[in-house]
């Protein structure tokens, strides 16, 4: 089987704090259930990879990545896709990335 270099990834951003106004709002609610329901939505819909950013001032960073990505690592339907962590706070990427299984990608890393 030969594979393209130009193969596209689907990258889901719905589970983005800054670019999903209903991940947003069920993330500040503690709504865990729905903040999964996203993610799992966007697998089911093609996603490659789920990108993942709970940067706002008034949230605990890296208290919820490592929450949200504990419930998603206990997710069959959702686990099954790598995950890409979006933060501008190496804080939040190193605590999200003692939470991944395996490979993970970081993203918007500014130092």
């Amino acid at each position: 089987m030969t594979r393209s270099a130009s193969q596209f990834l689907v990258v889901g951003e719905r589970t983005n704090i800054t670019g999903s106004p209903k991940f947003a709002k069920a993330l500040k609610a503690g709504d865990w259930d729905a903040c999964l329901a996203i993610a799992k939505q966007q697998v089911e819909n093609g996603a490659n990879i789920i990108d993942i950013n709970v940067d706002e001032a008034l949230i605990d960073g890296e208290a919820t990545i490592v929450k949200f990505l504990n419930l998603i690592a206990a997710e069959p339907d959702i686990c099954r896709v790598p995950v890409m962590l979006d933060s501008s706070k190496w804080t939040v990427l190193e605590a999200g990335l003692r939470c991944l299984q395996g490979k993970g990608i970081v993203n918007s890393i500014s130092l």
